[in-house]
């Protein structure tokens, strides 16, 4: 069985997209059977994968309407272990449709028990703030990463994002765990103490990553180029960090033996 991991943003510009991409990129490097699920209509991460077929016919929007099985969603990247089940504009539309029985929410879980066998790890990027896709994609993962950047979140952010954590857990009975605390765009480990000090979260302290993804021009080239940093420069500063924090990340649930 693998294990699901939703990568929530309470607000753009987290890197929530980027994160969710090249984590995948890196846990499949690592020779892990990564599956990366675009839950955005925006679709970055499915512009960013480096996709193998861009005339897939299957996506997310198709699966979550009933018009295609999971399987059939499902496409290869040019990375051998990485699979991802794309996303597109019309992903909004059909929101709109489930969000009207709020017991909808668990629909992407539903569909996952299809698949969960066959990978080590699914990591699913969901839309910022708290719209049904955001709450679908926690409520499909048993843990979160939640990205962070010390120039856009607040103690304020943090507090929500407990909120509806325990609404999770209490309304869809998802035992829901936060798996860390993941800073982009920063310099040093020093800055983010800073931040957690200033923000009073010294509570959460140790559930904050060791690696700092650094801002990098390698990730912009990359996302022009619509790969994961990886497959453009594998000794690039945001690389090397994003190969580390798929280290701690597999590292995490060993420790706790859920691989």
């Amino acid at each position: 069985m693998s294990n699901i991991i939703t990568i929530a943003g309470q607000k753009g510009g987290t890197g929530k997209s980027v994160t969710a991409v090249n984590l995948a990129a890196s846990l499949a490097l690592f020779g892990k059977k990564t599956l990366l699920i675009d839950c955005d209509p925006q679709a970055c991460s499915t512009q960013w994968c480096a996709i193998r077929d861009v005339d897939y016919k299957g996506d997310i929007t198709l699966v979550l309407s009933g018009r295609a099985k999971v399987s059939d969603a499902i496409v290869k990247t040019r990375i051998m272990d990485l699979d991802i089940m794309p996303s597109g504009f019309n992903l909004f539309q059909v929101a709109l449709k489930l969000a009207k029985n709020s017991g909808n929410e668990k629909i992407l879980r539903f569909f996952l028990k299809d698949v969960e066998d066959d990978y080590d790890y699914i990591i699913i990027d969901s839309p910022s703030s708290y719209s049904f896709l955001s709450v679908s994609a926690m409520t499909a993962a048993d843990w979160l990463m939640v990205c962070m950047s010390v120039h856009q979140n607040t103690i304020e952010d943090f507090h929500c994002l407990l909120r509806m954590v325990q609404y999770i857990r209490t309304t869809h009975n998802v035992p829901l765990k936060i798996a860390g605390f993941l800073f982009n765009r920063s310099e040093t480990k020093k800055e983010i103490e800073s931040f957690i000090e200033n923000q009073n979260l010294s509570d959460v302290k140790e559930l904050v990553y060791n690696t700092v993804i650094p801002n990098d021009a390698a990730i912009k080239k990359a996302m022009e180029l619509k790969i994961p940093v990886v497959l453009h420069d594998i000794k690039s500063r945001a690389a090397e960090a994003y190969l580390r924090a798929a280290e701690e990340l597999h590292f995490f649930f060993k420790q706790r033996g859920v691989l």
